[in-house]
């Protein structure tokens, strides 16, 4: 089998060409040229042009909802299913939808698997899947915490599990990209996560404000803000861009912070910040913490966010020791004595998506 993995990202497209066994045969990224769902049909056409030969279409689907909660072939009424999911998360349901009829339009007959995002969380305990609001609320629309980044979760997992040679009990994984997330994961099960009922729960992202005080949301509504001017203000002009007014990339706050300007110092003490906070959190939420592993753009090439993250949990014995920037491969950071074993582990939610179809097969 030949797999073709289309990964329709908020901010990019990536792509690979995977063997069965897991051997990659080509991989792209490249930001979408436009917001015109059009133009970016026209961007995906051409992927699938220029790929190498796949007998098999897996897609990162960002949201399962309550349906989902496994991979599943798709048809017509899968199909369907995630354009009625589309509400719940409308910018990442879109592009994968594009990302299936792209495919439809120019490889038909070829069998196409939904992979969701969302379905490792399915594993979180009623008391961190819900929230404290009227119970007729949460009956009559569905409200729950989903949790994401869970193919990216559930790799850093296994990946981890390998290099330490067993799956450790208490693992805290920190996926930081554009989008961000903290998961406590007690021996391979998620049991608690920092994004909830929608992608923009949680930490201070590129774009994305994270966690809001929902009075702040009412006051700014009752002031003449509009919902659709909150939703586009909340996951566009937020985050690292919002705070700074200078790029939603690290790297370029970085830069302009190392030239004195204070909004973009701000910025990153903020987001720092809350990704300390979820850390803690989860520590807690497990009683204790045995390893903790780095992943995402962000967690893998900024290295003072993880010495700075990991230098927080002095107190249980963690120590980093690795000082280069960037990381190309998986590796331990952990520094002698560490009570706590650190790692960066590189992003392949490709791979996540190749054991799903495989077992998809199978059944």
């Amino acid at each position: 089998m030949r797999l073709l993995v289309l990964n329709t990202g908020s901010s990019s497209l990536k792509w690979t060409v995977l063997q069965g066994d897991g051997a990659l045969l080509a991989t792209g990224t490249e930001s979408w040229q436009s917001e015109d769902a059009e133009s970016r049909g026209r961007q995906l056409q051409a992927v699938l042009k220029k790929a190498p030969a796949f007998d098999c279409v897996g897609h990162r689907v960002v949201h399962g909802g309550e349906r989902f909660k496994a991979p599943v072939w798709i048809d017509a009424d899968v199909r369907a299913a995630l354009e009625q999911l589309s509400k719940l998360a409308p910018e990442h349901m879109a592009l994968a939808l594009l990302g299936i009829d792209a495919v439809t339009q120019a490889c038909p007959g070829i069998p196409q698997a939904a992979v969701f995002d969302t379905a490792f969380h399915a594993t979180m305990p009623e008391a961190a899947a819900g929230y404290g609001l009227p119970e007729e609320w949460t009956r009559q629309h569905g409200l729950r915490r989903f949790g994401f980044h869970g193919l990216s979760v559930s790799y850093a997992s296994r990946r981890v599990a390998e290099l330490l040679g067993a799956m450790p009990t208490r693992l805290v994984v920190c996926h930081l990209g554009s989008g961000c997330s903290v998961t406590a994961v007690k021996d391979g099960r998620s049991v608690d996560t920092t994004m909830g009922f929608s992608p923009m729960e949680g930490l201070m992202m590129a774009t994305r404000s994270g966690s809001v005080d929902p009075g702040v949301l009412l006051h700014l509504l009752e002031e003449g803000e509009t919902v659709s001017g909150l939703r586009e203000g909340l996951t566009h002009r937020s985050g690292l861009l919002g705070v700074s007014g200078v790029s939603r990339d690290l790297r370029q706050v970085r830069a302009a912070a190392e030239k004195g300007d204070a909004r973009a110092q701000l910025a990153i003490e903020r987001f720092t910040l809350s990704i300390k906070r979820a850390v803690g959190a989860m520590v807690t939420v497990l009683g204790g913490i045995d390893a903790l592993v780095f992943t995402g753009g962000i967690g893998e090439h900024d290295a003072a966010i993880r010495a700075e993250v990991t230098n927080a949990l002095a107190f249980a014995g963690a120590v980093i020791a690795e000082t280069q920037k960037d990381a190309d491969q998986d590796r331990e950071l952990s520094g002698s004595g560490s009570k706590v074993r650190v790692f960066v582990v590189l992003a392949r939610e490709d791979q996540e998506i190749l054991a799903a179809v495989l077992l998809l097969q199978t059944v």
